[in-house]
């Protein structure tokens, strides 16, 4: 009897550590599941300005370049129902250099499309800020307005625009959000940018 016992309690235990293990893998498996799961953002996504479907609302800037130099615009307004490449700047990187010169010449590329940008600096001090952005415009001869964002920069201009987003693109048409991109300062690289270039080539060809 003793040993009847025994192995009665060695079988029951090994069913249950059986059962523990099978339990773990399948919380395991249904992690992988939900990581792999393409509608998820991605670890470290980030979520800047009007997203996918989202209506593009009006505000003001203050024009730093281009034909209305000096005065305060609703570039939003005057683009109307065009395909419109808009994108907000925290921070000036090496690569946002190559992104505006790249949006200029696909504007040159799509005249027929009615295709329109402008570029929103988004600083709490527009003192500080507009000396870098002419320089900006003048040294990389960038033909699309720049414009900065009428302080506080928490406005309509800039109130969804993550912090940490150092340049989020806008695409949108018909006041209605097409593609986002978000990218802190380390993530718009090459590859991101000729990413964009090809989503504003889209846009244009009305895809």
């Amino acid at each position: 009897m003793p040993r009847f016992i025994a192995c009665g309690f060695s079988r029951m235990r090994r069913l249950r550590l059986f059962a523990a293990g099978a339990g773990v893998a399948l919380l395991l498996v249904g992690f992988a599941i939900r990581a792999d799961d393409p509608s998820r953002p991605a670890a470290g996504h980030l979520k800047s300005g009007p997203q996918v479907g989202d209506k593009v609302s009006t505000f003001y800037v203050r024009a730093i370049t281009g034909p209305l130099k000096n005065k305060s615009v609703c570039y939003v307004c005057r683009n109307g129902d065009r395909p419109v490449v808009m994108v907000f700047i925290r921070q000036i990187t090496p690569e946002l250099k190559s992104l505006l010169k790249g949006i200029d010449s696909e504007i040159d590329r799509s005249r027929a499309s009615g295709l329109r940008s402008f570029g929103v600096f988004l600083a709490g001090e527009s003192q500080e800020l507009l000396p870098q952005v002419q320089t900006l415009a003048f040294d990389e001869k960038i033909n699309l307005p720049l414009t900065i964002a009428a302080a506080p920069s928490d406005g309509n201009a800039g109130g969804s625009i993550h912090s940490e987003a150092a340049v989020t693109v806008v695409l949108y048409r018909d006041l209605t959000v097409m593609a986002n991109f978000a990218c802190r300062a380390d993530e718009l690289h090459p590859a991101r940018v000729e990413a964009i270039l090809k989503a504003v080539k889209d846009l244009a060809a009305g895809e």
